[in-house]
């Protein structure tokens, strides 16, 4: 259906009879566990890869993907498009610069997340919001604990110098950022809407400049910050990073 209606003439039965046909490749599978049998041949290949969201689901797999992707000096992007948006890069500006709030000390951010979906579960959605708090928070985080409730999981965020509260709200798709400083609160509500245009801005100039927009490490931390959070939550431990 797909490719009648996007006028494809060829359909390729594995990642193989793809090779000499394309000059870069974009993984978007909605299940991310299959995201690295499908991305490493590619990768291996030199070719530029996205993966998208979630980049992984196993920390092995994230890991097997950037090594593939050093080894072959492959560009290699991807992950949530919504860590690109406006909202996103102001919430960071404000922690990093304290601005009129002061010394950033917390902050709250939401995001829709379900735990059952036949996509992964929590790791379908909930990498958006894991995503875009590291992008505002920084990618240093220490720890984390979490617990979950009727499905809707909220997970402590705790870095050397603050903690952010992540919440994982299944059907509500009102997104909003709440930074707490020592003089005054923000409430930054997310704007979404250009997350794709501006994802596919990153991967384009990714290939007209061959430069990776981000670090090996902001591929990496994210999954391994959204594995910690479910190891915390099932097991009611201090999970750290």
């Amino acid at each position: 259906e797909v490719a009648r209606e996007g006028r494809i003439e060829f359909i390729a039965e594995t990642p193989g009879q793809m090779m000499g046909r394309v000059d870069a490749v974009m993984v978007v599978f909605r299940h991310g566990d299959l995201h690295a049998e499908y991305a490493l041949p590619f990768i291996e290949a030199g070719i530029p890869t996205w993966v998208d969201k979630p980049f992984s689901i196993s920390n092995e797999d994230a890991k097997r993907m950037i090594d593939a992707a050093k080894r072959n000096n492959t560009l290699l992007a991807g992950g949530s498009t919504c860590k690109f948006i406006y909202d996103i890069l102001m919430t960071r500006n404000e922690v990093k610069n304290e601005s009129r709030i002061g010394s950033f000390k917390t902050a709250v951010m939401n995001f829709p997340a379900t735990l059952d979906n036949e996509y992964g579960g929590i790791y379908f959605y909930g990498a958006h919001l894991v995503e875009m708090a590291m992008a505002a928070f920084g990618y240093d985080a220490v720890s984390v604990v979490a617990s979950e409730k009727n499905g809707l999981v909220t997970a402590i965020v705790k870095y050397d110098r603050y903690q952010v509260t992540l919440n994982f709200i299944p059907g509500l798709y009102e997104y909003y950022a709440i930074l707490y400083g020592e003089k005054g609160v923000i409430k930054r509500e997310i704007d979404i809407n250009d997350c794709y245009v501006k994802g596919f801005e990153s991967f384009a100039e990714m290939l007209r400049s061959r430069k990776m927009p981000l670090s090996f490490e902001t591929l990496y931390k994210p999954v391994a910050l959204l594995n910690a959070i479910v190891k915390a939550y099932e097991t009611g431990d201090e999970i750290y990073l």
